[in-house]
């Protein structure tokens, strides 16, 4: 079983794994100018990773809906200003590249899944409200040399992923009030 996590955005993390062991992880920003180059790109760089680790399996962050409220920012009073929403055309770029991903997972015979963020927050750090400093945290005890979160948050997805896949990757779930369910040390691998 080999599966890649993807973090799907302007800049994209990517992660390998290889059963129980870590193969790489990595971040990227796609090229082009237009909508259309930038999927173009998605395309090729989705088939070649595909090829080059002979994935199997492709997890993807679940995107954002679209009606999701930002937090306003920090005003010089120390009030909170008013939140705001991004502009579809954010929404459009994201939505695509994940279309493009799901449509090369199909094309080259891959099984691919969304992973909701705070499913794979959850399964990879112990928390789904974890930050992505948090994330960046457990990836470098995979690996230290992992500096991107968007390549910490891919490593993340691939995490879950491969738990969702193989019971024995899986976090353990257990009675939610028996102490002998908690876990209490984690270690990556």
């Amino acid at each position: 079983m080999i599966l890649a996590g993807l973090d799907v955005a302007t800049v994209t993390g990517f992660a390998i794994l290889k059963g129980d062991s870590y193969v790489t992880a990595g971040a990227f920003h796609w090229q082009g100018k237009t909508s259309g180059e930038v999927f173009r790109h998605c395309r090729r760089i989705i088939y070649k990773m595909i090829d080059k680790y002979q994935i199997t399996h492709v997890g993807v962050e679940q995107p954002l809906r679209t009606d999701i409220d930002l937090p306003g920012r920090a005003l010089e009073d120390g009030s909170t200003g008013p939140t705001t929403r991004p502009p579809m055309k954010t929404f459009q770029r994201i939505y695509g590249l994940c279309a493009v991903v799901e449509e090369v997972c199909a094309a080259q015979n891959v099984d691919h899944r969304y992973i909701n963020q705070g499913t794979w927050r959850k399964a990879f750090t112990g928390n789904g409200h974890a930050t992505k400093q948090d994330s960046l945290a457990y990836a470098q005890l995979v690996d230290r040399n992992i500096t991107s979160l968007d390549a910490a948050e891919a490593l993340g997805v691939a995490w879950c992923l491969r738990g969702l896949l193989d019971p024995r990757y899986a976090v353990p779930r257990g009675d939610l009030f028996d102490p002998q369910s908690q876990q209490t040390e984690r270690t990556p691998f």
